[in-house]
């Protein structure tokens, strides 16, 4: 997805990530189906466990807003239902958020990934303002900008998400986790790169990997571990770069993963 593609929506990050309801919502979906009828099933019988009819409808509207097309969800519905470790699906489910939200998206390729980079102890949520604003003012609301709260929310929500992602740890000073991309997920996020029709070169230089802290030669020190335990082929000879995966396709990788 391109990033004129992605949605720029504040619900889409106001609400957090959702990664338990998520997750609990995707165990009991049925891909014959149309998501509308999926959706109607879970409400009916509120299969997420929602505390109250109220966090059940915003659950379920944010799902709806956040995926529209079976080929987003499928791949996450498919390690969901086969139980895959919701630390690893957790991981999978920030790559289809930074596919699918720009403001997230941009706020962790850029901003976050900048203050990581340059070894920024402590995140206040006025530190996120300027990106915020940069990002915003212009963008929404038939070109409009968010009040001063609807920025101070954005920044704290933006803050809040990466936590739930566990990039971030801490209360109202976020400090950075020591986060590392679970194995599983760095093949996922391979698959679904070369789904999107990307040569070797480009994979791994892809500046969506820095939405997990990764830059490309972060990228390449893994895959050349990965090919020394013979679970991909990873070889460079000069500016030729060879990479070839277990798997066709994402969705192949992901019924192979819970198989």
């Amino acid at each position: 997805m391109t990033a004129n593609q992605r949605k720029i929506s504040t619900r889409l990050i106001r609400k957090g990530a959702l990664i338990e309801e998520t997750y609990t919502a995707f165990r009991a979906w049925d891909l014959s189906l149309p998501l509308k009828e999926n959706i109607h099933e879970i409400r009916k019988k509120n299969l997420v466990g929602a505390k109250n009819d109220g966090w059940l409808h915003e659950i379920l509207t944010t799902i709806s807003s956040r995926f529209t097309k079976a080929d987003d969800l499928e791949p996450l519905v498919i390690l969901a239902k086969g139980d895959l470790d919701i630390a690893i699906w957790r991981a999978c489910l920030l790559w289809h958020v930074g596919n699918i939200d720009f403001l997230y998206y941009h706020f962790g390729v850029d901003w976050l990934f900048e203050q990581y980079s340059e070894g920024t102890y402590f995140l206040r949520t006025e530190d996120v303002l300027p990106f915020v604003r940069k990002v915003t003012d212009g963008h929404i609301a038939s070109g409009g900008k968010l009040s001063d709260y609807g920025a101070l929310r954005a920044g704290r929500d933006l803050l809040r998400m990466a936590t739930d992602f566990g990039l971030l740890e801490g209360s109202v000073k976020k400090r950075f986790a020591n986060y590392r991309i679970p194995q599983e997920a760095f093949m996922y996020v391979l698959h679904s790169l070369a789904d999107e029709g990307k040569n070797s070169l480009k994979i791994v230089s892809s500046k969506k990997w820095r939405l997990f802290f990764m830059g490309a030669e972060d990228v390449e020190r893994e895959l050349l571990r990965l090919h020394q335990y013979n679970l991909l082929e990873y070889q460079v000879a000069g500016s030729m770069v060879h990479l070839k995966l277990p798997c066709g396709s994402l969705t192949e990788y992901a019924r192979k993963l819970v198989a």
